[in-house]
């Protein structure tokens, strides 16, 4: 074997382990990676240094067919199923682009807007009125109104209602929308 011969192997070694760190083991990790993560959502909770479970859902304590199910899965379980990898050169992000899952991770202040949209309203105190025998805006009378069926009652939301998720994990750089950790 001469120098010639020995310069060609060392350049195919070189070059195999470049393709190996920068294409092959990224795909390898990317996979585990994800596995791992789907296979929180399925024990529900973290698997670091032996099972930390995740905060039981009002849900869970319920007596619906839901309630089988662990936190953060469903039916159709799209927030553990949308969990992704991309690969880039010697490196992988997990990512999440499900819009809310930055909220179930980082936690934060969700404000969504009512059920009841302004024609909707008009429309249930019309029928109040209606129901009371009131034509016209006057005032309606105490005990006037026939009993709700079942204990509905009328009830219409505030304009806009917030709900607070704070973060159950100290740390939360584990999945996050569309860009997260080089693990």
């Amino acid at each position: 074997m001469d120098a010639q011969n020995l310069q060609i192997l060392v350049q195919k070694a070189k070059d195999d382990i470049l393709k190996e760190v920068n294409d092959r083991l990224p795909r390898k990790v990317g996979i585990i990676a994800v596995n791992h993560f789907k296979q929180n959502f399925r024990d529900g909770g973290w698997l670091d240094d032996g099972l930390h479970p995740w905060k039981r859902t009002k849900r869970q304590d319920s007596n619906s067919p839901d309630a089988k199910y662990c936190p953060l899965t469903s039916r159709r379980d799209h927030l553990m199923r949308s969990i992704q990898a991309s690969t880039a050169p010697g490196e992988v992000t997990i990512e999440d682009p499900v819009p809310y899952a930055a909220i179930h991770n980082d936690g934060g202040d969700i404000t969504t807007h009512p059920s009841v949209t302004a024609k909707m309203r008009k429309y249930a105190w019309h029928m109040v009125y209606s129901l009371a025998g009131i034509k016209g805006k006057g005032k309606l009378p105490k005990n006037s109104l026939p009993k709700p069926k079942n204990g509905r009652a009328l009830r219409l939301p505030k304009s806009r209602r917030s709900q607070s998720m704070p973060i159950s994990r100290s740390d939360s750089s584990w999945v996050t929308p569309t860009s997260s950790a080089s693990r």
